[in-house]
């Protein structure tokens, strides 16, 4: 699913008018009429809807005329001097005006079971003008005295929400459901944006956008475009065919990460599976690590270039440990291994800032796939967590592009950032992912897949969806308390789901 910025929102408006000849009121119409139609269907018979003076307010006023014209009962209210407003907007005010759909008041919000928020759309950049948040403030405390829950529904975004940052302000009105215009903004995928949107429902403007815009830069993953990136088998495949994997990991104390990572890549599709572990881990990891998973050991980067010569993904970190010496053989390794490569952990750890490895990364002529949830980005980067948080989008695809990696930024919601400058948000995934040993289970599964011929790019969007929907699956029996361990198990039950899943 196409995912815009505000910037592309207003793009593709002035390209309506200045490319097409298309006046900008059609526009309106449309996205009015679509926002009526998706009332329509509620259970709903009296509609409050609360405008605002530009074209949102427009929009509002159009789905006001459409749904007094299917019966329902309708009241709209002006927040600001209409005088001030746009063009479009007085022009649909005079029209409700003779059709006697505008109150002054607010005394009719309490007797209608849906409100409707057509106040400021996308136009909001940062905190709400005071007299504007005190409107708000009233409008929540005339809902909360009400006996019952109306149905609130957002035009393209809440007022308040951050199309680019997911940022909302204190007194954004949370909606059930947000129709939203031409296509989903980026920040309602974002939290805390995300959790005020309620149902996205997607309405198009009367003209098709792409042809102004190029496509896919933001896109949002769902199951739709995730099955269109499984790997394809091919009936003769063979442990040889399917792609061999090494995970290199572990320390005292620290087994169980790379025994899940391992096992995640079995799980996910690899031919053959190698753990890799320091010579002093091996009697353990043995006794822990799935029987499908060969092991081996190093106590020097000799050994570490005999076990990952030749091999059709390599991943290094998960439980690596964070002393010297982990440290200087994460990094001789990473600056002299041209293969697939994929670092996670304390692999992470042990770069450091990523401006002390040099051009490591951007020379390489496959990129490596960097997995840092944000406490790990920061150190990275140099970055607080708040402001990565703030912009997570962006600040992923400038690290990406700059770099010449794929960033697999973890959290609510994962991000994979391309070289290319394009950005997914993953659409699957849940709270009870909040457990460690999720992301050595991610790593797996995104070696497995590279290892299985997929680019590094297409592995990553994908493996996080597959990682995402498989903890899923889960939360539908239980909430929380489900393992990565569990997680790793699912996944091929999820490939298969997506594999059936009807066009």
């Amino acid at each position: 699913m196409r995912v815009w910025s505000k910037s592309e929102a207003q793009y593709v408006d002035h390209c309506i008018q200045e490319d097409l000849g298309m006046p900008l009121g059609y526009a309106m119409e449309n996205a009015g009429h679509g926002v009526a139609d998706v009332i329509s269907e509620a259970d709903v018979q009296s509609i409050f809807i609360i405008c605002g003076t530009g074209n949102n307010g427009g929009d509002g006023m159009v789905a006001a005329r459409h749904l007094k014209a299917l019966g329902k009962e309708v009241f709209v209210y002006v927040i600001g001097n209409i005088d001030k407003g746009t063009s479009l907007c007085q022009e649909q005010f005079a029209i409700c005006q003779k059709l006697e759909l505008i109150t002054d008041s607010l005394d009719m919000l309490p007797t209608c079971d849906c409100i409707v928020d057509a106040i400021a759309g996308t136009g909001i950049v940062g905190d709400l003008r005071d007299d504007l948040r005190q409107e708000l403030d009233m409008i929540q405390t005339h809902i909360q005295k009400m006996t019952y829950e109306p149905l609130v529904v957002a035009i393209d975004v809440p007022t308040g929400l951050v199309a680019d940052t997911g940022a909302v302000d204190s007194a954004t009105l949370a909606a059930d459901v947000t129709v939203t215009l031409g296509a989903v903004k980026q920040g309602m995928l974002l939290y805390p944006g995300r959790s005020y949107c309620g149902t996205i429902v997607e309405k198009g403007l009367g003209v098709s956008w792409d042809m102004f815009i190029e496509p896919s830069r933001t896109m949002y993953v769902t199951t739709e475009f995730a099955k269109k990136l499984l790997p394809q088998r091919i009936p003769t495949a063979h442990k040889g065919t399917n792609g061999h994997v090494v995970i290199l990991g572990g320390s005292e104390g620290m087994y169980g990460a790379p025994v899940m990572a391992a096992e995640a890549a079995v799980y996910s599709g690899a031919g053959k599976v190698t753990l890799a572990v320091p010579t002093s881990c091996l009697d353990i990891v043995t006794q822990k690590v799935m029987p499908e998973v060969m092991t081996g050991s190093f106590g020097n980067m000799l050994h570490v270039r005999m076990h990952t010569v030749d091999k059709d993904a390599v991943a290094i970190g998960p439980g690596l440990g964070r002393n010297q010496e982990a440290k200087e053989m994460v990094r001789n390794f990473v600056n002299t291994f041209e293969g697939p490569l994929v670092i996670d952990a304390d692999g992470l750890f042990a770069l450091g800032r990523i401006e002390t490895m040099g051009t490591t990364f951007i020379d390489r002529q496959r990129p490596a796939v960097l997995t840092p949830h944000p406490g790990e980005f920061a150190a990275l980067t140099g970055m607080t967590i708040a402001d990565i948080e703030a912009s997570r989008v962006e600040v992923a695809r400038e690290f990406a592009t700059k770099h010449n990696v794929v960033l697999v930024l973890k959290g609510a919601p994962t991000v994979v950032a391309l070289p290319g400058g394009h950005v997914y948000i993953n659409g699957s995934g849940n709270e009870g992912m909040g457990t460690g040993g999720m992301g050595d289970v991610l790593t797996g599964i995104i070696s497995a897949l590279i290892g299985q011929g997929l680019p590094e790019s297409r592995a990553a969007v994908l493996g996080v969806f597959l990682h995402g929907n498989a903890a899923d699956r889960l939360h539908e029996i239980k909430p929380f308390g489900f393992t990565p361990s569990e997680v790793a198990r699912e996944i091929g039950i999820s490939i298969q789901a997506l594999m059936t899943e009807e066009e």
